[in-house]
C-alpha cells in the first residue's frame, strides 16, 4: 500500500495533486505563475476547494496565461466575478491580474525570485509531522520581501510558504511518505 502525507487522503483531487504536482521542482515561469495564482485563490479556503475550481479557472483564465491576464482590466474582473466556474473574489482576481501585468514583460523574474534565495536547490525539512508555517517564518520572510519588492500582490507568509511547498522549493513530504524519497531522484533526472 502506498504511504502518503495524511492531508492527501482527504479527497481524490488532493491525492492526485499530492502524487503528481506538490513538492516537485518547477522552474517554468508560466507554471510558477499558475501555482502562485492558485495559492492566492486559496487564502481562507481549503485547497480541495481550489482544486475543484481549477478546471473552470483554467478555462476562464486561459490556463493562467500571463499574456492573457496581463491584457485584462477592472471590467474583466467584474465579468470574471459573475462566472460560477471560478473563485469569485474581486480582491484575489484583481491581484492575479496585477501580478500578471507585472510579470508578463519578463516572466523569468518570478523564477529568479522563487529559486534565487536557495541557489536553485530544493530544501528538505525531513518532516515527521505536518509543518507549522510559523516555524519557517524567518525563512519565508525573505521570499515575501522579495516578492513584495517586485510589486506582487497578496504575498502573505502562509500564501508564500504554501507556494514554496507546491513548486518544490521545499520538500515537505513527510519522511514516512513514499513520495518523499522519490522527488530527489526525479529532480536529478529532469535536470540532466
Amino acid at each position: 500500500m502506498v504511504k502518503r502525507c495524511e492531508w492527501a487522503t482527504k479527497s481524490p483531487e488532493l491525492l492526485i495533486y499530492h502524487d503528481t504536482i506538490w513538492g516537485r521542482v518547477q522552474k517554468d515561469p508560466q507554471q510558477l505563475f499558475k501555482a502562485l495564482c492558485l495559492e492566492i485563490m486559496q487564502a481562507g479556503l481549503s485547497f480541495s476547494t481550489i482544486l475543484k475550481f481549477e478546471p473552470g479557472m483554467d478555462e476562464v483564465f486561459h490556463d493562467f496565461s500571463l499574456d492573457y491576464l496581463a491584457g485584462c482590466d477592472q471590467s474583466d474582473v467584474e465579468i470574471f466575478c459573475k462566472d460560477r466556474r471560478i473563485i469569485r473574489n474581486h480582491a484575489k482576481i484583481s491581484a492575479v491580474i496585477a501580478n500578471a501585468k507585472l510579470l508578463q514583460p519578463d516572466p523569468n523574474v518570478l523564477t529568479k525570485a522563487t529559486w534565487g534565495p536557495v541557489n536553485g536547490v530544493q530544501l528538505d525539512h525531513l518532516l515527521r509531522a505536518s509543518p507549522d508555517p510559523e516555524k519557517y517564518k524567518k525563512f519565508t520572510e525573505k521570499f515575501v520581501k522579495t516578492f513584495k519588492n517586485i510589486g506582487l500582490k497578496r504575498m502573505g507568509l502562509i500564501t508564500v510558504y504554501s507556494y514554496l511547498q507546491a513548486v518544490g522549493v521545499v520538500n515537505d513530504h513527510l519522511i514516512t511518505c513514499d513520495f518523499h524519497e522519490e522527488l530527489p531522484a526525479k529532480n536529478e533526472e529532469e535536470s540532466s
